[in-house]
């Protein structure tokens, strides 16, 4: 007896061979299957690429035809990019033949079964199959699924088919009616809507408009600036009444004295963060690394292959139940030597790790499940790194943290001062990632008196709505119940390539993406409302729990669907119209980065060769043009320089005119410098080549001439740009720099985020050259520090841009049994 397991990639197909036994490796046409014995049986371990088929017109039409219904699926090889496909398919026919028992070993959810099933019905002619079902590639695992095999699960087999088709339907058709249109006033681009996509694009728009369309409101603040740099807000915080804002700073304008008239003190206990579904993950991963939810759940799903993590695309805010399988992934994970001490621990006292609120029932949460062992690339060791660190804390104590809030009377007008700090960092020592805000302030008691050292009272405006960021619109998506776990960060990725949304920190639609929106609401709004494709989901689930036909659904959607793609034929034109009135306002914003001193148009061109530059709309009479970096995200700010007159860009997260030779690029400084290097050879300290004088976005500088493979530079005055070690971490044992922040110079550990030890610099008393603070001080425990925020100067009714920023700090503590931090 020969058995066939069907795995769905080719990676997992070598894992599984090697949990069952000791495989050979064979291959046809180059595509990997393992041979191997068990228990007197033969088993043959082979492999899809993902899907093996996809959706395709029976009968092929003409641009311009729609409604479009007559589909059925072909192998994904007869599209271009995926040729390849077929050398998997053949394989899986090929060993299928002396097959006579078969196994489906494919993801665990809806489109790993309709894969499964595919390969199976397609490729190897069969109708059923046993279903090894599993949520991480543990020995352990994989030997428990093939033991206890299920099988075939027809209603998700259902579901998933229903779900491709209908999203076809209307993705293809409303996607060529859009198209059609603009091809109907004689212009061609590329657009695309859907089932999902229209409805989470007009939720967007909706927050554009509202962004947009904001009136600020004037409203007014008063801040006392106290000694140790402490700020306190007058209890309003805000004042509405400008009259009533005078009155109050009328009485304490120039008090040098505040009295405590009140302290409270709070402790809280914080419970560790739940573990992660796919969204948190993918928010938190987006927020730590900027990561794109895409490029979170491909990096998952690749640590999930190599057996590192569990199956990623999961609803669950919960570990698995079975406490043995948790303690060998614990065991597993102690042979990191950072994560050890806490695993001991956890092991020795039975500890029981936290849970979320959601449930899925086909996988736990997100989880580490072994250690990495080979090097892995930077993008996986990090969300490696998130997602041990996220599990191991769930079994740790809770954080506690004081809160203070302090009460001052300045001539009968009360502020107030607030402040929180860490007291036992608890499972933060762990999960480093989670930001908090350490606001230290001094002790102080009832009828205490301060020193006020200035009085500032600004004029406001409130500021508009924030845009979604990648990470919001994911909790967003979830909360509107739009689309699916695995589906969501290709929706983003669609909505950000058809050039509806511009991703640059946060999420900006287009004129185009308005004015797609825009068009449908006016001529078939059923395709942007968020109710039909939720009825949808809920008939899908129907389908998967086998309370209803999925032609039922199908045949319910064709009608609609015709219905609707009717009555936007009749008015084709009126539509391709705006929508191509919009397509040009979109290009023209998103080139057009100001104007020239010949009253035409600086627009960024790029050349055949992907290199960019700004030029003049006015070409070839006017031939001013600048270059631009070619690295680093540009986005037009619509600002131009005091100093030239120019067009000011964003260049990534800096300002900078396009103007090379603007005195804001180069000053005269620099130029007194330039003309002095100019005239002296210096030659580089780390590798011996010549030092170029150069100019970059950030300056002049010089380089080195063996730039890539030396990277040193250092200022025109010959201060190096190379990090200055000033000692080393008593907390890790990591080199320590001298650093910049907000506030100015500081001292801080170069394993920074895993080490986040800071200290501050003595001004009045340096330290010895190549000496720390750190290692100067006796006591065994470094001392929490805390940043300060910057001075402000009074003035009446202006506008001042200092505020008081909380900054994030962690208190230091051995990886063991609880302790107190120090107080």
């Amino acid at each position: 007896m020969t058995g066939l397991i069907i795995c769905e990639k080719p990676n997992v197909a070598k894992k599984i061979a090697e949990a069952l036994g000791k495989p050979k490796k064979k291959s046809h046409n180059s595509v990997p299957y393992y041979e191997l014995e068990r228990n007197g049986e033969s088993i043959v371990v082979a492999s899809a690429v993902g899907h093996l088929y996809t959706l395709q017109e029976k009968t092929k039409t003409k641009f311009g035809d729609y409604p479009v219904y007559d589909i059925n699926w072909v192998p994904a090889s007869t599209l271009d990019e995926k040729k390849y496909i077929q050398k998997y398919i053949d394989a899986l026919k090929k060993v299928s033949k002396d097959a006579n028992k078969f196994y489906v070993a494919t993801d665990w959810d809806i489109e790993g079964e309709l894969i499964g099933y595919h390969a199976l019905n397609f490729s190897c002619g069969q109708k059923n199959a046993h279903r090894l079902r599993f949520s991480s590639l543990t020995k352990k695992e994989i030997l428990k699924a093939y033991e206890n095999p299920n099988e075939i699960d027809f209603g998700l087999v259902d579901a998933g088919d229903s779900r491709h088709k209908i999203d076809w339907y209307f993705g293809i058709n409303v996607s060529r009616a859009l198209m059609q249109a603009v091809s109907s006033v004689k212009r061609w681009k590329t657009l695309s809507t859907g089932r999902v996509q229209g409805p989470a694009l007009a939720f967007l728009v909706d927050k554009e408009l509202e962004i947009r369309n904001f009136v600020p409101t004037p409203y007014w603040v008063l801040e006392a600036l106290l000694d140790n740099d402490l700020i306190a807000v007058h209890e309003l915080e805000k004042f509405w009444d400008e009259e009533q804002a005078n009155k109050a700073y009328e009485k304490v304008k120039g008090q040098k004295q505040a009295t405590v008239s009140d302290v409270k003190k709070s402790m809280k206990t914080i419970p560790p963060n739940p573990p992660f579904d796919l969204g948190a993950l993918q928010r938190e991963a987006h927020n730590m690394f900027r990561f794109s939810p895409k490029k979170t759940q491909e990096v998952a799903q690749k640590l999930y292959e190599k057996g590192y993590c569990s199956y990623p695309r999961t609803s669950s805010q919960k570990l698995p139940d079975d406490k043995a399988y948790m303690d060998e992934v614990l065991k597993n994970l102690s042979k990191n030597k950072n994560y050890k001490p806490y695993i001991e621990t956890i092991l020795n006292e039975n500890r029981k790790p936290i849970s979320g609120k959601k449930d899925d029932p086909a996988h736990p949460a997100v989880h580490a499940v072994d250690v990495p062992k080979e090097k892995l690339p930077d993008d996986e060791l990090k969300l490696y790194e998130l997602i041990a660190r996220r599990t191991i804390a769930l079994y740790w104590d809770n954080a506690k943290r004081e809160y203070s809030k302090i009460n001052l009377d300045i001539n009968g007008e009360t502020f107030k001062l607030s402040g929180s700090r860490t007291v036992e960092e608890g499972w933060h020592e762990i999960y480093y990632y989670t930001k908090f805000d350490e606001v230290e302030l001094p002790e102080l008691k009832k009828n205490d008196v301060i020193n006020v050292n200035n009085i500032n009272f600004e004029a406001k405006e409130t500021k508009p709505p924030k845009r979604y960021t990648m990470a919001s619109i994911i909790k967003e998506l979830e909360k509107r119940k739009l689309g699916t776990k695995a589906t969501r960060a290709d929706i983003l990725e669609k909505l950000t390539k058809r050039g509806y949304v511009i991703e640059d920190g946060s999420l900006t639609v287009t004129d185009l993406g308005i004015g797609v929106t825009e068009t449908l609401r006016k001529y078939c709004p059923e395709i942007v409302e968020e109710t039909l494709t939720r009825d949808l989901e809920d008939k899908l689930e129907l389908i998967q729990d086998k309370k209803i036909k999925k032609e039922e659904v199908i045949q319910e959607t064709k009608d609609k669907l015709t219905k609707i793609l009717g009555e936007f034929r009749l008015k084709e034109k009126e539509i391709g119209t705006e929508l191509v009135d919009k397509l040009d306002s979109t290009n023209r914003s998103l080139q057009i980065i100001g104007k020239c001193k010949c009253g035409g148009d600086m627009i960024i061109i790029r050349t055949k060769g992907k290199k960019r530059f700004v030029g003049c709309s006015n070409y070839p009479d006017c031939e001013v043009t600048f270059p631009l970096p070619q690295k680093g995200r540009i986005k037009v700010l619509n600002e131009v320089c005091e100093k030239c007159q120019n067009p000011v860009i964003g260049l990534d997260r800096i300002k900078i005119c396009v103007n090379p030779d603007c005195s804001t690029r180069i000053s005269e400084e620099d130029k007194k410098e330039i003309e002095k290097a100019e005239k002296e050879e210096k030659i580089c300290p780390k590798c011996g080549n010549k030092l170029l004088i150069k100019k970059g976005p950030y300056g002049v500088f010089r380089g080195c001439e063996n730039y890539p493979k030396c990277k040193y530079t250092e200022k025109l005055n010959g201060e190096s740009n190379e990090k200055e070690i000033v000692g080393k971490c008593p907390k890790c044992g990591s080199d320590l720099y001298k650093r910049k922040g907000r506030f100015g110079e500081f001292i801080g550990c170069s394993n920074y985020p895993k080490c986040r030890h800071t200290e501050k610099i003595d001004k009045k008393k340096e330290d010895t050259p190549g000496e720390t603070k750190a290692e100067t001080k006796k006591e065994a425990k470094p001392k929490t520090t805390k940043k300060a925020a910057p001075k402000k100067t009074a003035t009446k009714t202006t506008k001042t841009t200092a505020k008081k920023t909380a900054t994030k700090k962690t208190t230091t503590k051995k990886a063991t049994a609880k302790k107190t931090a120090e107080k």
